[in-house]
């Protein structure tokens, strides 16, 4: 254990001195915001950020920017035709994607440094000129329904759908950003164009970068590329109001399976609030909490766990798949209540801090996932709290978890996917108030 600790301490205090030589810095270039973290990683990438995500369209346009921002970076420009375009992505191992999600948009490009050129060209023309042919739009419907249609047989990504289509009635999460096969099936060629150049606008965007490449040659090629993007009225974000969780109100979903899916989801802290860190290392208490109790001694579950989601309306979650929910409920009520009113000790929550900020800096060994994690951060508060999460997470006490814990979650809302009978025989562990 004393080896372990030390390989542990040894990781974070070389990967903060590697991480201290190469701040993450801001700065304007025509008007688009720029987030840039030099690294010495011979893979750079890129990141155009679209804010807005569901707020941008209505529940009769869901799925427009998701598959908008796909045909961009996959059908075709002005200057290659969809296979060239996909060819020289191929010959160049250059990965560009679109997708938009509940809060953001976003092109990514991922190259060899080698390649920037190539790898800059095709993301500049995806960016800029992307054309929306009719041929190549179809196919990536196609493409779409496949995907869409095997997630939707995953009970685990399902059961995830069920609980926000739940928690979230009536506000804009409602609307899945993936859409529907009914929505999308509607959306011409014509239709993902307009809706394109409607959010191609300088005001909502923002650019993220991370890679071995000069400032000076970043701003060069942004300037070159982008200078000449529309900038249309100032974008003002939107008002978030995130429902209030505590009515413990179920529901279940018919479903033939060999085990039950259930998840309950809880109110959370704002990103940017100071509570939400604290509350988060209280989640993962939780989650190791449901682990030891209903997987390691009453064997309840092969997959227990909670978790701390980051949106513009946050929420925290646990999760089961079960064919006791009777038990399984009434245990996971057990210990989330043990953990609010017991609290962490000094000593957990030092292995704790220990463990998320090595998990952190794992998470951050690509490039990829450093853009995605600053320009996430950006949309939902600022860079810097990616950036600065292992210094915040240092400075949490035992007394904020806890505090953090009570004040948040005061409630339950819960779903459930499987056996009807069995959700009917569970419902006195369902009803059971927090206290």
């Amino acid at each position: 254990m004393k080896k372990l600790l030390f390989i542990i301490t040894i990781m974070c205090l070389a990967i903060t001195g590697a991480m201290a030589q190469a701040p993450t810095t801001a700065f304007d270039v025509d008007g688009i915001k720029v987030i840039f973290k030099p690294t010495v990683k011979e893979i750079l990438d890129v990141r155009l950020f679209f804010r807005g995500g569901v707020t941008n369209y209505g529940p009769d346009q869901a799925g427009i920017e998701n598959f908008a921002l796909n045909a961009a970076a996959e059908c075709g420009t002005r200057k290659y035709t969809g296979d060239a375009f996909r060819d020289t992505a191929d010959v160049y191992s250059i990965g560009l994607h679109g997708e938009s999600t509940y809060d953001y948009g976003s092109i990514e490009m991922e190259c060899v440094t080698d390649y920037l050129n190539q790898g800059w060209d095709l993301f500049t023309q995806a960016v800029v000129d992307p054309v929306f042919d009719d041929n190549q739009v179809e196919l990536l419907r196609n493409k779409i329904f496949a995907e869409m249609r095997q997630k939707q047989s995953d009970p685990d990504n399902y059961s995830d759908e069920l609980m926000i289509r739940n928690a979230f009635a009536g506000t804009p999460y409602a609307t899945d950003p993936g859409g529907t096969e009914e929505t999308l099936s509607k959306f011409t060629a014509a239709d993902l164009k307009n809706y394109y150049h409607s959010i191609l606008d300088k005001s909502r965007l923002f650019i993220v970068v991370a890679g071995k490449i000069s400032k000076e040659e970043l701003v060069a090629k942004i300037h070159a590329s982008f200078a000449g993007l529309p900038s249309k009225q100032m974008y003002h974000a939107p008002t978030y109001t995130t429902p209030d969780w505590s009515d413990y109100k179920v529901l279940v979903e018919k479903r033939g399976l060999s085990t039950n899916y259930i998840n309950a989801i809880m109110n959370s802290p704002q990103v940017y609030s100071p509570d939400y860190i604290p509350f988060r290392l209280g989640i993962s208490v939780v989650g190791g909490a449901l682990f030891g109790d209903l997987r390691t001694d009453l064997n309840l579950s092969y997959d227990p766990g909670a978790d701390a989601v980051m949106r513009q309306m946050p929420y925290a979650t646990m999760s089961v798949s079960t064919n006791q929910p009777k038990a399984a409920v009434h245990e996971m009520n057990k210990m989330l209540n043990y953990v609010r009113h017991i609290g962490v000790s000094s000593s957990d929550l030092k292995h704790l801090k220990s463990s998320y900020i090595t998990t952190n800096y794992i998470k951050q060994q690509s490039t990829s996932a450093i853009t995605e994690s600053l320009g996430e951060a950006e949309v939902l508060g600022g860079w810097e709290i990616a950036e600065q999460l292992p210094a915040m997470v240092n400075k949490v006490t035992v007394q904020q978890i806890n505090i953090a814990l009570n004040q948040y979650i005061q409630g339950l809302r819960w779903s459930y996917l499987g056996n009807p009978t069995q959700a009917d025989d569970a419902t006195p562990s369902f009803q059971e108030k927090l206290h």
